[in-house]
């Protein structure tokens, strides 16, 4: 008898335990199925990554913003802009900062198109303050192991140094360019990325010389390469805010905040006329 009862009990239990594992199984599949969703959702987004605050601020003010979330102290913005979904973020100055924001962007947020937006110096004596320089290409102008057989700025073993921005996004970033800024020049052409202010003739020079290339900045070579690693299309727009000679400091500060502003009314236009 208590063999039989015991028998019954170990039924029940095992039903039990099988009805439990069931409704887990039910709950991760809907789970999945609703974290596959979210994902396929979020790959049409756009990541948008400015330097510093005066680089983003008015394309937030611009976008609707539903969502924010902070990943390596940096605030990405998730909203629409026009009818397109963007993420927008502030990545802070420098090559590791650009490059982290863009992986984040892009791993994190599903996105699957990266517009870099800011100022930047001007390398050709044609390419003044307010110009508008649109990268066919971008390099880090400071990266060196020729010591070790390597051509200066190649990425050792890659046999890379320069990474070519999408053709579509190039095309669309210079239309709207030259849409929007008719009394100002616009440029294609390489962008020189490097962890410093370039304020000096000689820098400039050594740059132009090793590299060739129109503007200078810290961060567009680190997303270009990011980018590139990642299998993601991405262009660099830049608006000049300065010229490296003996005035570039005072140029930088007098015209950062009106040429960073120009950069993302131009990225704004760029994406609503996607």
């Amino acid at each position: 008898m208590r063999n039989r009862e015991s028998k019954t009990i170990k039924a029940v239990y095992l039903k039990g335990c099988i009805a439990v594992m069931v409704k887990l199984l039910l709950v991760c599949l809907l789970l999945g199925g609703c974290s596959a969703k979210q994902k396929e959702t979020k790959a049409d987004a756009i990541g948008i990554i400015g330097a510093m605050d005066v680089e983003v601020d008015s394309l937030k003010e611009a976008a609707q913003i539903g969502k924010t979330t902070t990943i390596a102290g940096m605030v990405f913005n998730e909203g629409t802009l026009g009818e397109k979904r963007v993420v927008i973020v502030k990545c802070g100055m420098g090559k590791v900062n650009a490059g982290i924001c863009t992986n984040t962007l892009i791993n994190d947020f599903g996105c699957t198109q990266i517009i870099n937006t800011g100022v930047a110096g001007s390398l050709d004596g044609d390419i003044n303050i307010g110009d508008i320089v649109i990268s066919t290409d971008a390099v880090q102008h400071d990266f060196n192991a020729s010591a070790i057989g390597f051509e200066k700025g190649e990425i050792p073993y890659t046999g890379l140094y320069a990474f070519p921005a999408d053709d579509s996004l190039r095309m669309a970033a210079a239309s709207a360019a030259k849409k929007a800024a008719t009394d100002i020049q616009v440029f294609e052409g390489r962008v020189c990325s490097g962890d410093q202010f370039i304020s000096t003739r000689e820098q400039k020079e050594k740059i132009i010389s090793d590299f060739g290339g129109l503007c200078c900045d810290m961060e567009g070579a680190a997303i270009a390469q990011t980018c590139y690693l990642n299998g993601i299309p991405f262009v660099v727009m830049r608006v000049i805010s300065d010229k490296p000679n003996e005035t570039a400091i005072v140029d930088y500060k007098a015209f950062e905040a009106e040429a960073a502003k120009n950069c993302a009314s131009l990225v704004r236009l760029m994406v609503e006329s996607f």
